[in-house]
């Protein structure tokens, strides 16, 4: 497929994937999963021959991510884009776990007020027969 677009591409769609390069950024509402496959479809595109340094294209990805991401990638700072990728969804996957405990511990400390506030009722309800 690759051999294929090279090929036949046209300038105006070259201009276009270099367009969609430069403005390339992961989405508000998307997966770094999804982002990560759009990222590399059009960097395969614009760089079929591989010959953009790969310093580049990692610091591409990283600067085009969330500031969250930003921040953990900076600091290990991969070697290559696969392990760019690798470690942007680890970070994601514990930001849900940590998300999801949240979310569970104000569920339940939540069904333990209404729990009181239903024995306080009925000790009340008790009370006044």
């Amino acid at each position: 497929m690759l051999k294929f677009i090279i090929r036949f591409k046209t300038k105006a769609q070259v201009e276009i994937w270099h367009w969609k390069w430069d403005v390339l950024e992961c989405k508000e509402d998307e997966d770094v999963s999804e982002y990560a496959i759009r990222f590399k479809r059009i960097y395969k595109r614009i760089d079929p021959y591989k010959s953009i340094p790969n310093r580049i294209i990692i610091r591409k990805f990283i600067n085009s991510l969330f500031p969250k991401f930003v921040k953990f990638l900076t600091i290990i700072r991969p070697v290559n884009l696969d392990k760019a990728i690798e470690v942007t969804l680890d970070v994601e996957t514990s930001q849900k776990v940590k998300a999801q405990k949240q979310d569970q511990a104000y569920i339940m400390d939540t069904i333990e007020e209404l729990w009181r506030e239903v024995h306080n009722l009925q000790t009340l309800a008790v009370k006044l027969k």
